[in-house]
């Protein structure tokens, strides 16, 4: 039985949230009110900032600037 992995390049433009999402729901129980309600609120905005179409400029990423 042969197997083949395809994968895609990294791109921060990659729409993350859904799955953030879901993980955050795994780990939640452990955290504090303040942790959850921070990361909670961040997760929402970045679903937001995807649902509206918003896309990372890859150059200040690689510049950090």
């Amino acid at each position: 039985m042969n197997s083949e992995i395809k994968t895609d390049p990294f791109s921060w433009n990659d729409n993350f949230s859904e799955e953030a999402l879901e993980d955050f729901q795994l780990i939640q129980k452990g955290l504090s009110y303040v942790t959850c309600q921070s990361i909670g609120l961040a997760l929402a905005k970045l679903e937001i900032l995807e649902n509206q179409g918003c896309k990372v400029n890859e150059e200040v990423v690689k510049n950090g600037t």
